[in-house]
């Protein structure tokens, strides 16, 4: 009887460890629920199987002190290694990566503001516009639809962004600072650094007011200075602020957006002109906001070439809350974004 239950309580936990381990699987894509699982159920059922192997080889050894019994348990638990240890390797991996750079990981449904933009839309097309520009503006205050393509869609029914509000700080200090109104700018930049100083993307658009506005690179510095002492800012990101400070601070003119063709953007990331790159793509993106194709290159430049793993995420979530992509089309963003962060937790 304390045979048979030591048995299944064995098992029991070797089927619920097992399978949560197999989670780790460097190979699971999630592209296809079905091979993934019938991988992990394969896995698993190896496991389950050498589990019991070893059980009955180590119970013999116990209660009849049979030698033979021990070195065959010694040899099963082996193939057990070798079966999960890229698993484990995995989810040490994993482990390390949160412990120097932990990611955001609220929960995020692309399908939650869906509903809150056909409410606008129904609202414009029974002509109470009106109240389709206050529940922009509280929607806005939330943060729960993607402000572009929030913009985009009133616009594309008649009303013009201009016309909602934009209370996000750095939403505000980018309007202060495309108006020429850079001592306000800098002033909300500074305030929100003095209450955040790991706030990255304050840091980067002060960042580019002293180099790229107002010319004073050595007022960029000592804010990429104060940054490089922030032990929640990842090297990555220090790198790609030094590289925009020198290109910011570069007094060559640029050509403009619409002269630059697309196959222009890889000539740019071949030569590490990553700030450059981003810009035009942004820009790009504001004037073409259902090319999916832009926003993937935005979301590789990011993730793959600056090291910015959270930042590719949060574009590919901007990806999938736009209506305008088909579910293959965000598959193929989710699946890109996984390999950025492999090699990312590779190159850690």
């Amino acid at each position: 009887m304390l045979f048979f239950l030591a048995n299944i309580a064995v098992l029991t936990l070797a089927a619920v460890g097992s399978w949560w381990l197999s989670g780790y699987d460097a190979k699971l894509t999630g592209a296809n629920e079905r091979e993934d699982f019938i991988r992990r159920a394969i896995r698993c059922g190896i496991t389950l199987f050498l589990v019991e192997l070893a059980f009955w080889n180590l119970w013999r050894y116990w209660r009849y002190n049979d030698q033979g019994s021990g070195i065959a348990y010694l040899f099963i638990m082996l193939p057990l290694v070798a079966l999960w240890c890229g698993c484990l390797s995995e989810l040490v991996a994993h482990g390390f990566h949160w412990l120097i750079d932990p990611e955001d990981h609220r929960e995020f449904d692309p399908h939650s503001s869906r509903p809150d933009l056909d409410a606008i839309a129904g609202l414009i097309h029974d002509g109470r516009k009106e109240e389709a520009i206050q529940l922009c503006q509280k929607l806005k205050e939330s943060g729960d639809v993607n402000i572009l393509t929030l913009e985009t869609m009133l616009e594309r029914l008649g009303v013009k962004p201009d016309n909602v509000k934009k209370p996000r700080p750095l939403t505000e200090a980018d309007h202060l600072r495309s108006q020429g109104k850079w001592n306000e700018a800098e002033a909300l930049l500074n305030s929100l650094l003095v209450e955040d100083p790991s706030n990255v993307d304050a840091a980067l658009m002060l960042m580019r007011l002293y180099a790229q506005d107002l010319r004073r690179g050595d007022k960029a510095s000592e804010v990429l200075r104060s940054l490089e002492t922030q032990p929640k800012v990842s090297s990555a990101h220090i790198e790609f602020a030094r590289r925009s400070i020198a290109e910011w601070s570069n007094p060559t003119p640029k050509k403009s957006v619409v002269e630059v063709q697309p196959e222009s953007i890889d000539e740019l990331v071949a030569r590490r002109y990553f700030g450059t790159a981003i810009e035009i793509l942004e820009q790009k993106i504001k004037e073409h906001p259902q090319d999916f194709d832009l926003w993937l290159k935005l979301a590789e430049v990011q993730g793959q070439h600056c090291g910015n793993v959270n930042r590719a995420e949060k574009i590919i979530q901007q990806i999938e809350a736009n209506p305008a992509f088909s579910p293959e089309q965000i598959e193929l963003a989710r699946a890109r974004l996984e390999e950025w962060r492999e090699a990312g937790l590779h190159r850690n």
